[in-house]
């Protein structure tokens, strides 16, 4: 059961791969703006060189597998190297059809505003669920992991932004000299960050409460037993005289 619990998890990464390739080749692509990160970085090489984005991910992440597998943990690194591979591949294969016809590419210019937004928002969910699977979407997920490693109270969020700022200035002079591929690589950073933010936190909120009582250990006791796996964290407790009643935190 842990077994096929573990293959079904290196399957989900194909397939959210596979979805964060369609994403870009649906939203992205067609209205001609660069994403955050290498995946941004690939997409302005390919406007300019037009050599497909799908190779030159895949060129660029081979160096950092080879890291993540050498100084990280082995599965981190290798659902990483499976989401590299599938998104790569997939990019390529789609490219080589005519999906034209679906592109979000309106001739009103609203794709322009929505597009980034659509993409971030698919980007962001695609890229929670890969977090939780313990796995990372390669580029810039890998290099910070290979920071953290080494230096685990180093603050790489400041460094992370000046990066995708530097991306979306590039993009100015790459498209045009225009500054609606500036704004809509902002834009989808920012709702990218901001969807990742929120589910995340979520998921990690944490619920504080005081009960008022004389047997603090025996009510924790209790409530493992009886309602959650994991201890609740007894955060104060002093000395009562009788009949005066103790406080229990918990978290």
């Amino acid at each position: 059961m842990k077994g096929l619990k573990k293959i079904l998890s290196y399957l989900a990464i194909g397939v959210i791969a596979f979805l964060a390739a369609l994403n870009y080749v649906l939203f992205v692509f067609p209205n001609q703006f660069a994403p955050a990160g290498i995946d941004g970085i690939c997409t302005m090489i390919q406007d300019v060189l037009h050599i497909n984005m799908g190779y030159l991910s895949l060129l660029i992440n081979l160096p950092l597998i080879v890291a993540a597998f050498v100084v990280l943990n082995r599965e981190f690194a290798l659902k990483s190297t499976i989401f590299i591979l599938a998104f790569s591949v997939s990019v390529v294969c789609l490219e080589a059809l005519d999906l034209s016809k679906f592109y979000y590419l309106t001739s009103s210019g609203t794709s322009i505003v929505l597009a980034p937004v659509a993409a971030g928002t698919l980007r962001g969910l695609l890229y929670v669920v890969t977090l939780n699977l313990n796995g990372s979407a390669g580029g810039i997920d890998i290099i910070s992991a290979l920071i953290k490693h080494k230096k685990p109270h180093l603050e790489l969020m400041n460094i992370i932004f000046m990066i995708n700022i530097l991306i979306a200035i590039s993009s100015y002079f790459v498209y045009g000299l225009s500054v609606e591929p500036v704004i809509c690589s902002i834009v989808y950073s920012f709702i990218t960050s901001s969807v990742c933010s929120r589910l995340r936190s979520s998921k990690n909120e944490t619920v504080k409460f005081e009960i008022i009582t004389q047997n603090a250990e025996q009510l924790c006791a209790d409530i493992i037993h009886n309602f959650i796996k994991k201890p609740p964290l007894l955060l104060h407790r002093e000395p009562i005289p009788k009949k005066v009643p103790g406080l229990f935190y918990a978290l």
